[in-house]
């Protein structure tokens, strides 16, 4: 398994990239919560993609969408993003994006290719 943090200056265009090539791609969302342990969000819904709010000097909420029917949509936003990791495995068929704010839960993206 590869590990990186992506530079906040690569956020924008990381997930620009990062929706084009796993759209559809099975998802599950999860946060990981000290008080409660981790909660589950979504599980196995399709990737609709990544987007930001951009108002001020640095992207400071970014919202992640899956499903692919109104009865099964989910929209999860992670206000103040401080830290963006990645870890690929299985030569990027699979892995997880981390995203640690700046208060609050850290939340998890896990996906693998469709089939997998």
């Amino acid at each position: 398994m590869n590990t990186n943090e992506i530079d906040d200056e690569q956020w924008i265009r990381f997930f620009d990239q990062f929706s084009r090539d796993h759209a559809g791609w099975p998802v599950t969302i999860e946060m990981l919560s000290k008080e409660t342990g981790p909660q589950r969000l979504a599980q196995e819904l399709p990737l609709q993609g990544f987007s930001f709010d951009t108002s001020g000097t640095r992207p400071c909420t970014i919202h992640v969408d899956a499903g692919d029917n109104p009865a099964a949509m989910m929209s999860h936003s992670i206000d103040m993003p401080l830290h963006i990791r990645v870890a690929d495995n299985d030569g990027g068929t699979s892995g997880t994006i981390e995203v640690e704010p700046a208060s609050g839960p850290a939340t998890l993206i896990h996906y693998h290719q469709p089939g997998a």
